[in-house]
């Protein structure tokens, strides 16, 4: 009896999980956020001058392909992503903050249904504090990182209280990293 009570759970489980998964993906802004969170920990580790060059690695401009990190052309990247990045630059003097782009990721979330599950913070997220903060934004960085780059580690998705799927885990992430574009989105009329 308790073999068919764990089956049943572990069933139940393994379906919330696969719906979840489904529901993350069915947002069209599901990599762009997930990009945009990756890049948080780059503005606060300093790099956030670098990261908006068009021809640095991985830089934020990225977050707008299909895929981020794999190059795209201007005719493929996501138009309001490109913009909304380039708003939010231009009225910031020229950089990217932490705010800045928790604002761009806001912006793309907010602008369709279908990523009304997405958490959407409240609070300004700062550096150094963000991850213990807001786990549950931790949590959606750890698991993008995971199923698209093949990032991260059990130590880790256990601290935020984030399943960590192991079947889930991007089997060639490796060649999405060590890329950037060919074209700079902000010399670009989208």
């Amino acid at each position: 009896l308790l073999v068919r009570i764990m089956g049943r759970f572990l069933s139940l489980v393994l379906c919330q999980v696969a719906a979840a998964w489904a529901e993350r993906r069915s947002c069209p802004y599901y990599q762009a956020s997930g990009c945009i969170l990756d890049q948080l920990e780059k503005v606060c580790e300093g790099e956030a001058a670098e990261m908006i060059a068009p021809n640095a690695l991985e830089n934020v401009w990225m977050c707008c392909c299909p895929r981020p990190y794999v190059p795209c052309s201007s005719n493929e990247s996501d138009k309001t992503c490109v913009k909304a990045l380039a708003s939010e630059i231009k009225s910031s003097g020229g950089e990217l903050s932490i705010k800045g782009l928790m604002n761009v990721r806001e912006k793309l979330l907010g602008s369709s249904e279908r990523c009304s599950s997405f958490e959407r913070p409240t609070k300004e997220a700062k550096c150094g504090k963000w991850p213990k903060e807001m786990p549950k934004v931790m949590c959606e960085m750890l698991t993008w990182q995971w199923e698209e780059l093949g990032d991260g580690n059990d130590a880790e998705f256990a601290q935020y209280d984030c399943p960590m799927i192991k079947d889930k885990m991007a089997s060639d992430g490796e060649l999405r990293k060590g890329h950037a574009l060919s074209w700079d989105p902000r010399h670009k009329e989208l």
